[in-house]
């Protein structure tokens, strides 16, 4: 462990405690649930389930639109340029976003305002200018994928291109290989929301176990990994598979909010993404040989999915969290080209705190209140007035990039990162203690993967001690401090996750005694 490390070690916890015991308390942001406060444009790519599903009296999702205060167009057989519309399969969704006459296609669906039927109910005004929103599905034929579950994306050239489901290249790879593909244009229009409705699950009538299999690997891949390295909010994902396949007991009983089950909703604070129930075909058809999702279903999936749009949206716009998705450990000691050291550190409830120093004495201290997916944003943490913003994007677990802007003249300085040593976390122990009878005596505590340990000392939120121990154990920690100029030791004792026992002990003169209780708990993962 360098010198360099422990000063920005200690100078991270100075900055923290030196502007309040619960910054992250103060700063924290919630998921937003809450309609849009005045009338946002929505248009829906969809087919006969998607129509089910907007249908007042099948589905009810039109319905609840309306009342999220969401103006409601769609697109269906026969609309648009060269009857686009008629097309909505996964390989379809290239020609739609990256082929060649893709932007036709688009000015066309942002200009959209009219419904193809009135099957349901909408806000009686155009709020008017261009669809915000952009909900897209295929249907059930494209739940019927050959390969296997966990094939990775095809990349470059892909024959699913504008291709049907019933084309013999609708496998696993490709159908990740062309969603790979959307992100590249999702990116260039950051003025729009783009929401991906997976594909529903069919019947056993038109399916078997294998490609059942194959369509579940696809939605979790969609849910939980398409949107891992991708840097900005604009996209996100809605579980419609998983949600219907699974039910109260019968076709026609609901299991919408049941503990157990398949799920993919806003609950209790937190967004579920979940599946109790081993099963990869329809709990919802309409009967055994038709796919289509029975009314049943559909209100479910309105009912799981209206929260989480909100969430999106509010997430889009600033004004609520946003979902993260697991990824590659980032915490650790980052260099940047140019010289200068990044310490990176999250924590459970999704803060993360980036400090940069240049000669390991001074240092800035960045900080966000949730990372985004792979993406951390966040301003300086001055005593006053804002200088700078840091952005950076985790590309690998050994690679990042980023832009630093200064607030004051708008310069920004582009980053290259690489990874010099990754934290390894201990989620009974790490984090950042306090003193229990007094919050003004404040312990900072990180493992790395060489065994080793750190503990930081500060009473004062301008001084500190460093003490290295390097071969801590799950429930110890002892060193010498390492920059002191009398000798000086520390002994600490993890009673459990949330209680422990301090000792310092000087050369000479008494020790001190802390009963210490966790304040923060370091992250074993990103998010």
């Amino acid at each position: 462990m360098n010198q360099r490390m422990m000063i920005l070690c200690c100078t991270l916890f100075l900055i923290i405690w030196g502007q309040s015991a619960s910054l992250a308390e103060a700063w924290r942001q919630a998921f937003n649930s809450n309609p849009p406060a005045s009338p946002v444009k929505l248009i829906f790519i969809h087919h006969s389930t998607g129509e089910n599903w907007l249908t007042d009296d099948k589905g009810g999702l039109g319905l609840t639109l309306n009342k999220n205060n969401y103006f409601v167009s769609d697109t269906n057989y026969g609309w648009g340029p060269e009857g686009i519309g008629d097309r909505t399969d996964i390989g379809n969704w290239w020609e739609w976003f990256n082929g060649p006459a893709s932007s036709t296609y688009l000015a066309a669906l942002y200009q959209e305002s009219n419904q193809s039927g009135d099957f349901y109910s909408r806000l009686g005004t155009d709020p008017g200018g261009e669809n915000n929103v952009i909900m897209f599905k295929s249907c059930f034929p494209n739940s019927y994928l050959s390969g296997q579950p966990s094939d990775p994306a095809t990349t470059g050239a892909n024959p699913l291109r504008g291709q049907d489901a019933s084309s013999e290249y609708m496998t696993v790879a490709n159908a990740k290989g062309i969603y790979n593909d959307l992100l590249k244009y999702f990116a260039a229009r950051q003025d729009k929301l783009f929401i991906l409705i997976t594909s529903p699950p069919q019947v056993a009538n038109d399916t078997d176990a294998a490609h059942a299999a194959n369509a579940r690997g696809l939605s979790n891949w969609l849910a939980k990994d398409w949107l891992r390295g991708y840097a900005y909010r604009n996209v996100a994902v809605f579980d419609f598979y998983n949600v219907l396949t699974s039910n109260g007991g019968s076709t026609n009983t609901t299991d919408l909010g049941l503990d157990a089950g398949n799920h993919h909703r806003f609950r209790n604070g937190a967004i579920q993404h979940v599946q109790s129930v081993a099963n990869n075909m329809a709990a919802y058809p309409s009967d055994e040989w038709d796919s289509h999702p029975n009314p049943v279903g559909n209100v479910k999936a309105t009912a799981e999915y209206i929260d989480l749009l909100n969430i999106y949206y509010n997430c889009y716009k600033g004004t609520g969290d946003c979902p993260g998705a697991s990824g590659f450990k980032v915490d650790g000691v980052w260099k940047m080209t140019g010289g200068e050291s990044v310490y990176f550190q999250t924590y459970q409830t999704g803060e993360a705190i980036c400090l940069v120093s240049k000669d390991g004495k001074t240092i800035t201290a960045y900080y966000a209140s949730k990372m985004t997916g792979m993406v951390f944003e966040g301003g300086d943490i001055p005593t006053s007035g804002r200088s700078s913003m840091l952005r950076l994007t985790f590309s690998s677990a050994s690679q990042a990039t980023g832009i630093r802007t200064n607030v004051s003249t708008g310069q920004q300085d582009n980053l290259t990162l690489g990874m010099d040593s990754t934290a390894s976390v201990n989620t009974v122990s790490d984090g950042i203690w306090q003193a229990t009878a007094d919050r003004s005596q404040n312990f900072y505590l990180q493992r790395y993967t060489n065994g080793g340990a750190i503990l930081l000392l500060s009473n004062d939120a301008q001084t500190c001690e460093v003490f290295y121990d390097p071969a801590a154990t799950p429930n110890h920690i002892a060193g010498t401090g390492m920059f002191t100029a009398q000798p000086v030791s520390i002994d600490f004792t993890i009673t459990n996750s949330t209680t422990g026992i301090i000792v310092r002990k000087p050369g000479s003169g008494s020790a001190s005694t802390w009963p210490v209780t966790r304040f923060s708990t370091a992250a074993a993962d990103v998010n």
